[in-house]
């Protein structure tokens, strides 16, 4: 493994040092590509979206999360294989370090914006010949970039791909423990310690020691609180719902009205807003800072529905919510009748002022045999037997999450229209 820098120690608000020192030639990679623009750039990027409009301590970002995503999948790897090849744990590390290279601004909004999935971005990254990332993993094995765009795809060893992506990965271990503390949600946290202590492996996956079930459950509700309590909250989702309809409304200028005052010219942001691919390069330079420019000169742009979406990010004010019945079928097929009327009472300017959301969410998805390594593997237990069972069966509260799945429907109104709507609703509203 060829010298690639220095390795480093990182102080780390949730899991105090990460000293990558002790890793030798291996830390020192993860550290060189850690100052890689591609991973620099996280910077620019909140892990939270728009949920520190709601919870002011939640500034964190893509970067520090990605870190310790590592740390904590470093930790994994020595526990479950402590004489594993050098290459294997590195390409483990790399993988979790990357997984969300290919994050936009805004975070997961931008994806239902535009309509993509950040992990093909991620992977691009890794494998384009164009990027830093990807020369020095290269130059570290010819082999090392295609071993973690593949980890990242959920392939390669089941175990291996489980430790970045299954219900008990670095990835998730990481971002309940850091969102919990940056919101200040106590709810949200858990015991990670136990569950890395009795963690295991086989063909299959990951499996956690029977002893630690209790801490296994307590991860699990602190998952699903942290849905309800944050990813889920009813403001958060009203800037995210007013963040999508304010470029939707830019979106359609530029492309319907040919507005040469949305300003987008070059770079990633707006090949998105025209449709067109963007390379690496251009994704790599893609920050919330250009993104947040752009909104500030929209308040000042004279097409009224533009200007007061922009507002009222820029200003916080959140767009006006009904949280809506769907409960069942027939629930949910009358509200899909009263949504259609109500656009259809609406101007074409004043549908970009209103949106339904609906927010799901499974907390847990019971086990099924030989399924991928994805989140729908489940969580498997082992006794000092070998004898396998499932969280599910010896835990009647991670039961009850299996059968739990939260779907959060609410109506987002702007201001503007809001006795419009009131009307068209009637005693419906």
């Amino acid at each position: 493994m060829g010298h690639v820098g220095n390795a480093k120690t990182y102080r780390d608000p949730v899991h105090d040092t990460i000293d990558w020192k002790q890793e030798g030639a291996a830390g020192a990679v993860v550290c060189a590509l850690v100052d890689t623009p591609e991973l620099q750039r996280l910077r620019f990027v909140r892990q939270l979206g728009m949920a520190s409009l709601v919870f002011h301590g939640a500034e964190h970002s893509r970067f520090t999360h990605s870190l310790g995503v590592a740390h904590v999948a470093r930790r994994m790897a020595h526990r479950l294989w402590p004489q594993q090849d050098e290459l294997d744990r590195l390409s483990i590390v790399c993988a979790a370090l990357l997984h969300d290279v290919g994050h936009a601004p805004f975070s997961h909004v931008m994806e239902r914006v535009f309509s993509f999935h950040h992990e093909s971005y991620s992977r691009a990254i890794v494998e384009s010949p164009e990027t830093g990332v990807h020369a020095l993993l290269s130059r570290v094995d010819p082999s090392l970039p295609g071993r973690v765009s593949a980890l990242i795809a959920g392939e390669g060893p089941r175990a291996h791909a489980a430790v970045i992506s299954s219900q008990v990965d670095a990835d998730r271990f990481d971002y309940l423990m850091r969102d919990a503390y940056m919101t200040g949600v106590q709810v949200g946290r858990y015991d990670l310690e136990r569950v890395l202590l009795l963690l295991h492996a086989d063909e299959d996956g990951l499996l956690v020691d029977l002893r630690a079930w209790e801490a296994v459950e307590g991860y699990l509700l602190a998952r699903y609180h942290m849905y309800r309590l944050v990813y889920f909250h009813r403001t958060v989702r009203a800037f995210e719902t007013l963040l999508e309809r304010l470029f939707a409304r830019a979106r359609h200028l530029l492309l319907e009205q040919g507005d040469a005052r949305i300003g987008l010219v070059g770079g990633a942001l707006g090949a998105l807003m025209r449709g067109e691919a963007v390379d690496v390069r251009a994704w790599s330079r893609l920050g919330e800072y250009r993104a947040w420019a752009l909104i500030d000169d929209w308040r000042e742009h004279p097409d009224r529905v533009l200007s007061e979406l922009a507002s009222g990010l820029l200003d916080r004010r959140p767009l006006v919510w009904r949280e809506r019945a769907v409960e069942t079928p027939e629930a949910a097929a009358r509200e899909d009748a009263l949504a259609e009327r109500v656009l259809s009472e609406l101007t074409p300017q004043e549908r970009f002022l209103f949106a339904v959301d609906e927010a799901r969410h499974s907390p847990y998805t019971p086990y099924v045999a030989r399924s991928t390594a994805g989140a729908g593997g489940g969580v498997r237990l082992i006794d000092g037997t070998g004898r396998i069972t499932l969280i599910e069966h010896k835990s009647p509260v991670v039961r009850a999450l299996g059968d739990v799945a939260l779907r959060l429907r609410r109506w987002f109104v702007h201001p503007m229209i809001l006795d419009k709507v009131r009307r068209v609703a009637g005693d419906q509203w």
